[in-house]
């Protein structure tokens, strides 16, 4: 249970999140009739998200609309919600960190390591997870569990997300869309 209140996200803002955290780039976000951006003007409104949700970065929105059940499956299916991946105690760290808002160059000065090493543990984090983005690594990382709560957001508990939602079986929805018809962004 996430003990704070859901702030109020207007159904564009929603939708911007889902875009976000599915990856989609500026000109993809102004595309979507839903939203109704000009494409300079994307940047502000994903800050607006960034800062209405009390998070950082794209990828710790993810994490956030996962907690949330904003977001309940990856944009592409991924082996890594069947069964685990086992990944080595940095790369879970990289992950966390990517969860909680932090950037590449702030996990390097916590890690003690190379900015080009972040970048490499990054690169096998996406492919562990077999997905394409830190957003998405987040949403499997909620998903899977190897993201708690609490490295969501300290003031949340420190235990996965569990029980209810989609995942509760192990496995995702069968023929579930979101609302322009892609099978694998489910809006709540």
């Amino acid at each position: 249970m996430i003990p704070n209140p859901m702030p109020q996200l207007t159904a564009a803002q929603r939708r911007l999140t889902v875009l976000v955290t599915g990856g989609a780039n500026s000109r993809q976000i102004a595309a979507e009739p839903e939203i109704r951006l000009r494409p300079e003007g994307v940047r502000d409104a994903i800050d607006t998200v960034l800062a209405a949700t009390g998070t950082r970065t794209p990828a710790h929105l993810a994490a956030w609309a996962t907690a949330r059940r904003i977001v309940t499956r990856p944009v592409h299916p991924t082996g890594a919600l069947i069964t685990t991946p086992a990944l080595p105690r940095r790369q879970r760290q990289l992950l966390r960190g990517w969860a909680g808002g932090k950037v590449n160059a702030e996990l390097a000065a916590e890690m003690g390591i190379a900015s080009t090493t972040v970048r490499s543990y990054g690169k096998a984090v996406l492919a562990g997870l077999g997905v394409g983005c830190a957003p998405q690594a987040a949403v499997v990382g909620v998903l899977t569990g190897l993201v708690l709560l609490s490295h969501i957001n300290p003031a949340w508990p420190a235990e996965p997300l569990t029980g209810t939602g989609p995942f509760a079986n192990g496995r995702p929805p069968e023929g579930r869309t979101d609302a322009v018809g892609t099978p694998a962004l489910v809006l709540l």
